[in-house]
């Protein structure tokens, strides 16, 4: 008995030291900020046993002997050692380092990694810094922050959509823009066009601007964003990320005590450019005045200074009728209005933001609420936003983690009518002569009697054939309500040591219920007209992730990471439309006596599988490596299945011995990449289908069908093919980043090569099939580029400090090839001017007609007796002019005083043109300053000629045609309203004349920010901290464009930029925001 006693407590005696040299501790790795410090390295100091926490930091360890010592380091962080003791439970806080790179970005699949450690160009803009400026809309608060990023806004009203692009033109006729994802969940950034769909081109030219889905998120929650520009850094988003993607991380909830963030603010928008317009000439033809009762639309009559009013008011104009000095009538000396500047107004934007945050190391949330209400420029336009978000993390366990996010935006507000339209806002106030005053007397924008006769018919100056804006304003509303919810929840899951199984789902669901209404009488629509349009918009998103991280050994650790990810999407868009209303002033369908419906629904599902293979040697070098394979529902069984790879490697040079620790040079790192994605074609393209029955007659949208009772169905134009391929895109890149004295300077300089071959067109074939066109895969395209970032800290002293950064980016696309018998690809534009792809030219160039020129390039001005000194017309159409800018730069400067801080943002965007159709158009009308010259000679350079018979370039000569070009022109003719009528005017034969170079240097952003020190409430129970900020943006703009903001686009975030036809003006603001943390 004794022996088994001694024996027993030997054994608990071995058991007992077994227990203290060998015992399992766990921890979380957290910044000062109390963010987590993802993929730290945990070491037993003086052995190679350790293990990397995940990316929440957390992370789980067994440690040996009596004394152990942990070694907790990060890049970017100073090490930190901890004595275990009897401690099982750790949580480390670690230092910045400033003397060490320490970003931390979000790239594929919503996986933090250490900048240092990444093989391609990511570049990540901070929350603040895209509200620094109170910027509502997060998409246009990127300008002039990211290289290679080009920001387009279509115009300055709210709501206003905006185009993004990412290393330039991938698709020649699919989508070109970023994919967008909010906290690891894909949402929809699209742009829905409204009108009828049987005119769907033409809805983007005409109408009511439409807002694009990413304006619904609220900057005031958004903690940062990384940019993921190439298909190396995005391809393990598949098939959306074709043209890369913008990652949204929005704000968490952090541990502590309850933190209470208020701001309040205001800001005031006014038109920062408008078209000029001449104040000399009245409404009228050949320098005759045409009376108020006419239908002339010119501005071709005679000089204002001979001119004067009666004095006897009348509903057209309260001084009376305007009539020549020789009238007896003659009483008050006339003075010209200036319509164009007096319509818009000083538009004033309220935002209001509050949220809570807190909890303990085990729950944390963050609860917001915001409130967005911007009126517009144009009056009785708004936009109005309501934003909720919740955040909530909670750790079940030492193993188990979750994590969801919730935000709910309700939007809506009122849209101005827009470009080629003739109840456009632009179009009927700059078309307007002088003479005649839309606001009859400067009365409230509201009032009757500024669009209407006490006889009921509209008020304008040609009597209703072009709206008086303030008619179009009242009497055309356009508003749009907007639902939507973006949602996801993540479960981590650490099963067993090293392996990490993450489950994550979210939906992104919204209801856009937009209505039109066109009043009889309106110039767009004489009848009246009316629609509902509603989309309907469902996506989920699901994302099953095994993890495997392990640090081998000491100089070399590993990430795996294995998913599969479900994805689907539908949109459904349900339409009614009615025309010819019986009752002014009834805005109902069944006022219409003829309607019709379209109901759209677009399917989408896709299943994919992917790898991501990660490498590390001694924090030196690293390889990433991934593949994906995705199963897509728009392409046939069989067929629907395609693979692509990536593979990129970082060489952090300054690691080697002979360069570390170097005072010069203190960080170098070398990257390499190389990948290739593609992008599946859209729904219904490789079946055929029958339509609707529709018979234009060239002029309007025609009959369709049903139509008086009947219905009637035919085949679409357009053969299915089922043999459609993916479009591919193959990407190589090389980039170089440079840190020296101490991280004080720095260069990221990245150059790119792609390829997009199999690209999707529209192709014609023979009549006897039956239909006119079929999709192939026949196109390429060819981009290549240069991006560069500069950073530096040129002083840094205890009082004052001064930041900066550029960002230069450069494109160079070309399309390689189309389809056999294509020897264009349109996007969309006008006849005689387009925006189109072209073999061996710049994607997406302006393609119209323009001047003749000779072998030599030279003008060739006609030697022709009926238009003889005037230039000759080109007879097909050319390249005009080139959308694509040179270059794009964007230079940031903060200045920081004590608790003072001066920001200012310079964006410059050289060359890269428009069609100033607007210009065009109000010379032939006559309004435009440019045809102030009316009547003087001028001598058109060139070189005498015309063109034969067989379209050659010839002149005459002795009474002989003889080839090519004669003569230098010297010839003056007259600059009359003939000339601008004709081929001077954007009603003639050529555009030429009108492109204009719409290069700009914008001081984009401008703030001044206090902070109060927050000695000045250590003795109050509730504020903390107080921050003033003044603001302003885009308040300086050199341009040599003629027109607008050059920043615009008729057709929105579509890839037919380089139009401006009657565009909404853009906007300076100035304001005030206050912020307060409790």
């Amino acid at each position: 008995m004794l022996k088994h006693l001694l024996c027993l407590l030997i054994l608990t005696c071995l058991m007992t030291g077994l227990y203290a040299q060998q015992r399992e501790v766990t921890g979380k790795v957290t910044g000062t900020d109390g963010v987590p410090v993802p993929y730290a390295t945990v070491q037993i100091k003086g052995t190679n046993k350790g293990t990397t926490a995940d990316q929440n930091g957390n992370f789980r360890l067994v440690v040996e002997g009596n004394n152990p010592i942990l070694q907790v380091r990060s890049v970017g962080f100073t090490l930190k050692e901890i004595p275990v003791g009897s401690g099982t439970t750790f949580d480390v806080t670690l230092t910045q380092d400033n003397k060490n790179l320490q970003e931390v970005v979000v790239t594929g699949i919503g996986i933090k990694r250490e900048k240092k450690a990444l093989g391609y160009a990511v570049q990540d803009v901070k929350g603040d810094d895209l509200v620094r400026a109170s910027q509502g809309d997060a998409l246009r608060a990127l300008s002039g922050k990211v290289a290679g990023m080009q920001v387009v806004g279509s115009g300055g009203t709210p709501g206003a959509s905006t185009f993004i692009k990412l290393r330039g033109t991938n698709s020649l006729t699919g989508n070109n823009q970023p994919l967008f994802v909010i906290d690891g969940i894909p949402v929809d950034n699209s742009q829905n066009y409204s009108g009828d769909p049987a005119d769907a081109d033409n809805n983007l030219l005409q109408g009511a601007t439409n807002t694009n889905r990413g304006a619904d998120i609220n900057p005031d929650d958004i903690e940062s964003i990384s940019v993921l520009k190439g298909p190396a850094a995005a391809a393990l988003y598949g098939i959306d990320a074709a043209n890369g993607a913008i990652i949204i991380t929005t704000k968490k909830g952090k541990a502590g005590k309850v933190a209470v963030d208020f701001s309040t603010g205001i800001s005031f928008d006014v038109v920062n450019r408008l078209p000029k317009i001449q104040k000399q000439f009245a409404k009228g033809s050949g320098g005759v005045l045409a009376p108020f009762t006419s239908s002339n639309r010119y501005s071709w009559g005679p000089n204002v200074d001979t001119l004067f009013w009666t004095g006897t008011p009348n509903e057209y104009d309260f001084h009376g009728n305007v009539v020549g000095a020789s009238d007896p009538n003659a009483n008050i000396k006339f003075v010209p209005y200036d319509n164009t500047k007096d319509f818009w107004k000083t538009a004033v934007t309220y935002n209001n933001s509050l949220s809570f945050t807190g909890g303990t190391e085990a729950a944390t949330y963050r609860m917001s609420v915001s409130h967005n209400y911007q009126n517009s420029i144009v009056p009785l336009q708004y936009q109005q936003r309501t934003a909720i978000a919740l955040a909530g993390q909670l750790k079940i366990s030492e193993k188990i983690r979750t994590s969801a996010n919730l935000n709910f935006n309700v939007t809506n507000g009122s849209m101005p009518q827009n470009g080629s339209n003739l109840s456009g806002i632009m179009l009927g106030l700059t078309r307007t002569p002088v003479s005649f005053d839309n606001s009859n007397g400067g009365l409230a924008a509201d009032d009757p009697r500024t669009y209407l006769f006490s006889n009921g018919l509209q008020r304008s100056y040609r009597n209703g054939i072009y709206d008086n804006p303030y008619w179009t304003i009242n009497k055309t509303p356009y508003t749009t309500a907007v639902n939507r919810i973006i949602g996801s929840l993540q479960v981590d899951y650490d099963f067993i040591k090293d392996f990490t199984l993450t489950y994550r789902i979210g939906t992104d669901v919204y209801s856009d219920n937009r209505h039109q209404y066109y009043e009889i009488q309106s110039g767009a629509y004489n009848g009246g007209r009316l629609f509902d349009d509603r989309y309907t918009y469902k996506s989920v998103n699901s994302d099953a992730i095994v993890t495997y991280n392990k640090q081998v050994s000491k100089d070399f650790r590993l990430n795996l990471r294995v998913g599969n990810n479900l994805y689907s999407r539908k949109l459904d868009e349900l339409y009614v439309q009615g025309d010819g209303l019986t009752s002014p002033g009834y805005d109902n369908i069944s006022n219409a006596t003829v309607q019709k419906s379209y109901n759209y629904v677009t399917p989408y599902r896709r299943i994919s599988l992917y790898f991501d293979a990660n490498f590390d040697f001694q924090s030196m070098l690293f390889l990433e490596v991934t593949g994906r394979n995705d199963w897509s529902s728009t392409l046939p069984p069989g067929s629907n299945s395609f693979f692509y790879p990536s593979a990129s490697l970082g060489f952090v040079f300054t690691e080697l011995g002979a360069l570390k620790g170097g005072k010069v040079l203190s960080f170098g790192k070398l990257r390499l990449s190389v990948a290739q994605v593609g992008k599946d074609p859209g729904a219904f393209v490789t079946k055929s289908f029958s339509v609707p029955t529709t018979y234009p007659d060239g002029y309007t949208t025609g009959i369709s069908f049903p139509y008086d009772g009947k219905g009637s169905f035919s085949l679409d134009n357009v053969l299915g093919n089922p043999n459609l391929k993916p479009e591919k895109t193959l990407s190589y890149e090389a980039g170089l980043q440079l840190q020296f004295f101490d991280n004080r300077f720095g260069i990221d300089a990245t150059g790119y090569h792609t390829k997009g071959t199999d690209l999707l067109v529209r192709a014609p074939i023979a009549g006897s099939a039956g239909y006119q066109y079929v999709n192939l895969n026949a196109a390429a395209i060819r981009n290549n580029g240069l991006e560069i970032t500069l950073s530096a800290k040129p002083i840094v002293g205890k009082a004052f400090t001064w930041d900066m950064f550029v960002n230069y980016s450069m494109n160079r696309s070309k399309v390689l090839a189309l389809a056999p018998g294509i020897n264009q690809v349109t996007v969309n534009g006008f006849t005689g001017t387009v925006v189109a792809h072209l073999p061996n030219e710049p994607a997406g160039i302006i393609y119209a007609y323009g001047w003749q020129r000779d072998s030599q390039g030279r003008i060739v001005v006609s030697d022709n007796a009926d238009d003889f000194g005037y230039p000759v017309v080109s007879t097909v159409q050319k390249r005009v002019g080139n959308p694509n800018p040179v270059f794009l730069m964007g230079i940031g400067n903060t200045f920081s005083y004590k608790g003072f801080s001066l920001y200012t943002l310079v964006d410059w965007k050289h060359k890269g043109d428009l069609w100033n159709g607007t210009r065009g158009s109000l010379q032939a009308i006559g309004t435009s300053y440019y045809t102030i010259n009316r009547g003087e000679q001028h001598v058109f350079p060139g070189v005498m000629g015309h063109l034969n018979d067989a379209g050659e370039v010839v002149h005459n000569e002795g009474g002989a045609e003889k080839p090519g070009g004669g003569a230098v022109n010297t010839t003056s003719v007259p600059l009359d309203e003939a000339w601008y009528l004709g081929n001077g005017g954007g009603f003639g034969a050529q555009t030429e004349t009108f492109i204009d170079d719409a290069s700009f240097v914008k001081l984009r952003e401008v703030t001044l920010s206090y902070d109060f020190p927050t000695d000045k409430f250590k003795n109050s129970r509730f504020v903390k901290g107080v921050t003033v900020t003044g603001f302003a943006r885009n308040i300086i703009i050199w341009t040599p464009y003629k027109g607008i903001d050059p920043e615009t686009s008729l057709t929105g975030a579509t890839n037919a930029q380089g139009i401006d036809y009657f565009n909404i003006p853009g906007t300076s603001s100035y304001g005030l925001n206050f912020k307060f943390k409790f």
